[in-house]
C-alpha cells in the first residue's frame, strides 16, 4: 500500500526539502538538480482519515512520474512493493522505433539472465571465478520480473526484488537480501564503465588487487556478451530504487573499448590457467574483519616459498575466519591450497579450496 509516509521517503531522497505545512498538506521544496525555472513546491496529503486523502495522492504520484520520467506503473512498483527497476536502454540506428531484431532481443534476455544469476552468485561466494550458480542465486532470479518496454530506443525493464531474504542465516552465513546482490550490480557494472571502458586498457596485479571485490570472470564474461551478442555500441543501465536514482551510460562500446573488457578477462583466465595453485602454512600476522560473521573477512600470514619468506593475503568466509581467529590466538600455524598469485609486494589466494588448521 502507498502512503504519504513512502512516498515522502522517496523524495527525501532524492534531495527534496520540507518547506511548509498546512492542514491537510506538506510541502516540499524540488532540490536544484531537477532544473526548475523558478521554485516548485509539491504537495502531499497529510492526513488519512481525510475523505479525498487517497485521489490527492494519487496526483502526487502522477506528478512525481512526470518529473521523473517514469511510468505510474514503475514508480509505485518502487515506492509501494519497495523494488529496483533496471532499465537497459539500447539506443542506435536499428531501434530508434522502439523495435529490435528477434536475434538480439533473444541475445539480450540470455545475457541479462546470466548477468543476474552470476551476480546473486558472486554475492555467495566472493571468489573471482565460480564453477556452478548455488540454489539462492536462482531464487533470486525466480524473484525477478520483466517489466514494459518505451519506445524512442529499445528499453528491456527488470524488476528486481530488494526485501527478499535469498540466503537464510545460518551458523557461519549472514542472511544475505536481495538489495545486497542489486548493489553489487551496480557496482561491478560502474566498475567495467569507470575502471575498464575509460581506462588504458592495462591490467596489471595493482589493478587487480584494488578492484578485487568488483572482479568476477563469470559477470565481466556476461558483459562481454550482452554487448558482443546484441552488437550495440550504446548501452544505457539504469537503475531506480525508492533510495536513489542511478544512470550507468556507456557508449561507442562495440569496437575499440569492448577490446579492454575482453583483455581483462584475458588476463583473469590466464591468471586462472597458470600452474599456480599452492599449498602453503605458516602463521597470522593480521586479521582484518569489519564483519566476522560475513564473506569479507582478510588475513595475512608469513610463510615460505621456494625456500623464500614472503607474506600471503588471503580472505575467507566466516567460518574460516573463526577458525584463523582461534590460530591465532593460540599461535597455530594455518595451511591454505588454492591459486596463488604474486602481487607487486605480496601474494594472495585470489581462489581459496582448502583451508585447515593442523594439529
Amino acid at each position: 500500500m502507498i502512503t504519504n509516509t513512502k512516498i515522502i521517503s522517496y523524495i527525501q531522497n532524492r534531495g527534496w526539502i520540507q518547506s511548509r505545512e498546512t492542514e491537510k498538506f506538506q510541502y516540499f521544496r524540488a532540490p536544484d538538480s531537477l532544473g526548475f525555472e523558478e521554485e516548485y513546491e509539491l504537495p502531499i496529503p497529510s492526513n488519512p482519515d481525510s475523505s479525498d486523502y487517497t485521489k490527492f495522492l494519487k496526483n502526487t504520484l502522477f506528478l512525481l512520474a512526470d518529473i521523473y520520467e517514469i511510468s505510474n506503473e514503475e514508480l509505485e512498483i518502487i515506492i509501494e512493493e519497495d523494488n529496483t527497476i533496471l532499465s537497459i536502454r539500447i539506443h542506435d540506428n536499428q531501434t530508434k522505433d522502439g523495435k529490435i531484431g528477434f536475434k538480439r532481443f533473444e541475445e539480450l534476455i540470455d545475457g541479462l539472465k546470466d548477468l543476474l544469476l552470476d551476480t546473486a552468485s558472486f554475492v555467495m561466494h566472493p571468489d573471482i571465478q565460480i564453477k556452478s550458480s548455488p540454489a539462492e542465486a536462482y531464487r533470486y532470479l525466480n524473484y525477478c520480473n520483466f517489466l514494459q518496454t518505451e519506445v524512442g530506443s529499445f528499453i528491456a525493464k527488470v524488476e528486481l526484488p530488494s526485501n527478499e531474504v535469498i540466503r537464510e542465516p545460518q551458523l557461519f552465513d549472514e542472511e544475505i537480501r536481495a538489495n545486497q546482490i542489486n548493489a553489487k550490480l551496480k557496482s561491478v557494472i560502474r566498475y567495467v564503465k569507470n575502471s575498464v571502458f575509460d581506462s588504458n586498457g592495462q591490467f596489471d596485479e595493482i589493478h587487480l588487487e584494488e578492484n578485487l571485490s568488483n572482479i568476477n570472470l563469470n559477470i565481466l564474461k556476461d558483459i562481454e556478451k550482452i554487448y558482443d551478442k546484441t552488437e550495440s555500441r550504446n548501452i544505457e543501465f539504469y537503475f531506480s530504487d525508492i533510495e536513489d536514482s542511478i544512470k550507468i551510460n556507456t557508449e561507442n562500446i562495440y569496437n575499440e573499448n569492448l577490446i579492454k573488457l575482453s583483455n581483462l578477462i584475458q588476463s583473469i583466465n590466464e591468471t586462472l590457467n597458470e600452474e599456480n595453485e599452492r599449498t602453503l602454512i605458516g602463521r597470522i600476522i593480521t586479521l582484518k574483519s569489519t564483519d566476522p560473521d560475513g564473506e569479507r573477512n582478510e588475513i595475512t600470514f608469513a610463510s615460505i616459498l621456494d625456500n623464500m619468506p614472503i607474506k600471503v593475503k588471503a580472505r575467507l568466509n566466516s567460518a574460516n575466519y573463526q577458525d584463523a581467529v582461534n590460530a591465532h590466538i593460540l599461535k597455530k600455524n594455518i595451511q591454505i591450497k588454492g591459486i596463488l598469485k604474486k602481487l607487486k609486494t605480496i601474494y594472495r589466494f585470489i581462489e581459496i579450496q582448502e583451508f585447515d588448521v593442523p594439529e
